[in-house]
């Protein structure tokens, strides 16, 4: 028969069951704890790159590129449309001024200049001929004119003897008249035969004066057809190096084509790109930083061109300061405008774990341990950043980019 269970056998019961499921679950936790503190991940700061924050101040600059380019470079072209007959120099030779650089086929230009002397031969002719037909008319009016004074004079002579005779009664009236009439005729013909010779005269002077026009103008074409004769041997226009060539003899070239480059490489400047969205805090004037294989430069806005490309605004800096022996043509460095400055703020050294403005997790050393922390930072320049949340003056901070690599909210640390 059975019994009924008592109250202390049921309590014991209970304890015992809630004792076995207790050391199920706090067995595994207290592995699993166990477990976590010995596998935590170590990181050695020997292998790391650490800064500590401090207050201080901080230039604020907006950031860029910049490519190398001489500050002054000339462009060569080709003055005729010709072709590459021979390349005497290569990029990268020092050139003086009127070295060849080149040489073109200058037939066509020859063949214009020759055009051009025919042409002023022909000219001159027409001048000789001008002249002597000028001559000719001065010497066969002078003959001229001595017959007209002639003429004139008899009927002066003839119109006052039938005056005389009229007086005396031995001449009609008529016959005066006539006489005079003839007289009269005669000087107009006379001072016909003077406008006309003079109006032949200024029609040849001005025949002249206008082929002389003509030739002054062939003497300058000519001038400047030996010019491109001349030119087909392409000089170097000053002490320089040759930056570019064109590389293919037998090429055909057009009139005003790039052919060649000269540039002065004893000095350079920077063509920046910025992004347009700094467009008005970025102006003419402003210090430039330039960073070139570690090596730091100075410079200055000269100017900002008034186009944006790809939401990119372009500007001309000068270098003002800084060892320029080792830059070369079309080199890109990084630069930074600075715009603004910071007094005593907390800051850190910049590195490449910088990109923008904005929050980022980093790991903060306390102690033997790192800490993961979420960190705004602001502005910076090349040597800092502004920190602005999450940070205090002192802290270490692992600022190589570990953050990605490790998840956990700490880790340990060793020297």
């Amino acid at each position: 028969m059975d019994r009924p269970v008592s109250k202390e056998h049921k309590r014991k019961l209970l304890i015992r069951q809630i004792g076995i499921i207790s050391i199920a679950i706090l067995v595994p936790l207290a592995i699993v704890l166990f477990l976590k503190s010995v596998f935590i991940p170590t990181v050695s700061l020997s292998q790391v790159t650490t800064a500590i924050s401090e207050k201080g101040d901080i230039q604020i600059t907006v950031q860029g590129s910049g490519n190398v380019i001489p500050v002054y470079e000339e462009i060569i072209t080709s003055p005729f449309r010709s072709n590459i007959v021979k390349i005497i120099k290569k990029p990268g030779d020092k050139v003086f001024p009127k070295d060849t650089l080149l040489v073109l086929n200058n037939k066509l230009a020859e063949n214009d200049l020759d055009m051009l002397k025919n042409e002023y031969d022909l000219q001159n002719i027409r001048i000789d001929k001008l002249k002597i037909e000028l001559q000719q008319l001065r010497e066969d009016f002078e003959f001229s004119r001595k017959i007209k004074e002639i003429k004139v004079e008899n009927s002066r002579l003839a119109y006052e003897a039938e005056e005389t005779l009229n007086k005396m009664g031995g001449s009609p009236a008529y016959n005066v008249k006539k006489a005079k009439t003839d007289w009269d005729i005669e000087q107009l013909e006379n001072d016909q035969a003077k406008y006309n010779f003079n109006n032949q005269v200024n029609s040849r002077n001005n025949g002249i004066r206008e082929l002389e026009t003509e030739i002054n103008i062939l003497k300058n074409k000519i001038i400047k057809a030996k010019d491109l004769v001349d030119q087909a041997y392409v000089k170097a226009p000053f002490n320089g190096d040759l930056s570019w060539v064109i590389d293919q003899p037998g090429a055909s070239v057009s009139e005003g084509q790039q052919i060649a480059r000269v540039a002065d490489f004893s000095s350079y400047k920077l063509k920046g790109s910025i992004s347009n969205s700094w467009a008005g805090r970025v102006v003419t004037g402003q210090k430039v930083d330039i960073r070139n294989q570690g090596k730091d430069l100075t410079g200055s806005i000269e100017n900002i061109m008034p186009a944006v490309s790809q939401g990119m605004m372009e500007c001309l800096i000068r270098i003002d300061k800084g060892d320029i022996a080792n830059l070369r043509p079309d080199q890109q460095l990084e630069i930074r405008v600075v715009i603004s400055y910071k007094d005593n703020v907390l800051r850190l050294t910049n590195g490449p774990y910088y990109k923008d403005r904005g929050y980022k997790e980093m790991y903060v050393v306390r102690g033997n341990k790192a800490y993961r922390t979420k960190i705004l930072f602001g502005d910076a320049n090349f040597d800092y950043v502004e920190v602005l949340e999450g940070l205090q003056a002192g802290e270490k901070v692992i600022v190589t980019d570990i953050a990605e690599k490790y998840t956990r909210e700490e880790i340990r640390v060793r020297k």
